[in-house]
């Protein structure tokens, strides 16, 4: 039996008929009085099912939860849809510090972002590689899809993107190519084509030798750029001219501590490359300190320009990253999957266009 005061209809006008009593939380069937009908039309509107329904009623319903202070019970909603409505993100990284990276914090503010336009929450852990076997999400569907960010040597990470697909719900890897397979997606930049445009930018300057300024963690895209850049060099004819130099933890001392003593064993370089921003501003800021100049004589460049290249002085030569509209794009393909939409992409490629400033 309908709880309507008469027979649901759809196109019937809101009216506000009996309003719940004060200090009861509002139900269902509130809302359906309130709007004018049925219990069942009130279900599709919070679950998203909105069919042939009419803009006048979802817009009677809607207006109706707002007035009353409707709450769907989230567990009950879960239950019904065999859903949680909540993403994964995992990060592995043995940083325990891995949010205050500029490139994952982007990355998971677009992820965050999208999610929560679309009523869905993101859980965010960080761990390392060995933790992840006795993660709870490995055990049990805590999420009903996954956003992954692997770092580790590459047969490590091809071991724990097999692990992930395992888990039979949807999965994007960020910044890895994956196996064509079934519910595994990747979203990446183009680290390799920014890097080598940059190398041929330092080139063009007069460079002979490159210094690549590198995390000592193993990054999927700090690799793409290594090789973006070594690429630039040999069809130069100066592969010999390339070196890549670990920084450590890349923190600001462990990256001008690795330049001091790659320049104390080996001289000045033509040009140093940072992985990253941080690494490229650390690393000028050194250079300048021991009485050169930059860029007149020593090129400088960074990756990812995240706000900080622009306080440098003299501005830091970067190329700009995505990482924002890659998190969006990771929650656009995970939601689709959910709904029973496959990307028609296996692969999202982002281009990346390079900032010519005045550090080279």
């Amino acid at each position: 039996m309908s709880d309507d005061p008469k027979p649901p209809d759809d196109t019937t006008p809101p009216s506000r008929r009996g309003p719940h009593e004060p200090g009861r939380r509002p139900t269902v069937a509130d809302v359906a009085r309130a709007a004018g009908v049925s219990s069942m039309t009130v279900s599709n509107v919070v679950n998203g099912r909105f069919g042939s329904m009419t803009e006048q009623t979802r817009a009677a319903v809607e207006r109706a939860i707002r007035e009353i202070g409707y709450r769907p019970h989230a567990s009950g909603r879960s239950l019904k849809l065999a859903r949680r409505f909540s993403i994964g993100m995992v990060v592995i990284d043995e940083s325990p510090t891995f949010l205050a990276d500029p490139f994952i914090t982007y990355l998971i503010a677009g992820l965050s972002n999208f999610l929560n336009q679309r009523d869905y929450g993101l859980v965010v852990q960080g761990m390392s590689a060995e933790q992840l076997q006795e993660a709870a999400l490995m055990k049990r569907h805590e999420t009903d899809a996954l956003c992954v960010f692997i770092s580790g040597l590459p047969a490590l990470r091809r071991e724990l993107i097999a692990r992930f697909a395992t888990l039979g719900q949807p999965v994007v890897v960020f910044q890895e190519a994956v196996p064509d397979t079934p519910l595994l997606h990747c979203v990446r930049q183009d680290d390799f084509g920014g890097a080598k445009l940059l190398a041929e930018h330092v080139l063009g300057r007069g460079a002979e030798r490159i210094l690549f300024l590198a995390p000592q963690i193993r990054w999927p895209a700090i690799e793409r750029r290594v090789a973006g850049a070594r690429a630039a060099m040999t069809e130069a004819g100066k592969a010999d001219g390339f070196k890549v130099v670990p920084c450590g933890d890349e923190s600001f001392t462990a990256t001008q501590r690795a330049l001091a003593d790659e320049v104390a064993a080996s001289g000045w370089p033509s040009a140093v490359m940072g992985g990253n921003d941080q690494i490229g501003i650390a690393a000028m800021k050194w250079i300048i300190a021991q009485g050169l100049r930059v860029p007149q004589d020593i090129l400088v460049s960074g990756f990812n320009a995240f706000d900080a290249w622009q306080y440098s002085d003299p501005v830091l030569t970067t190329v700009s990253s995505p990482a924002y509209a890659m998190g969006a794009k990771a929650g656009e393909i995970v939601l689709d999957a959910l709904h029973g939409h496959p990307p028609a992409q296996h692969e999202y490629l982002f281009p990346v266009t390079i900032q010519i400033e005045a550090s080279t």
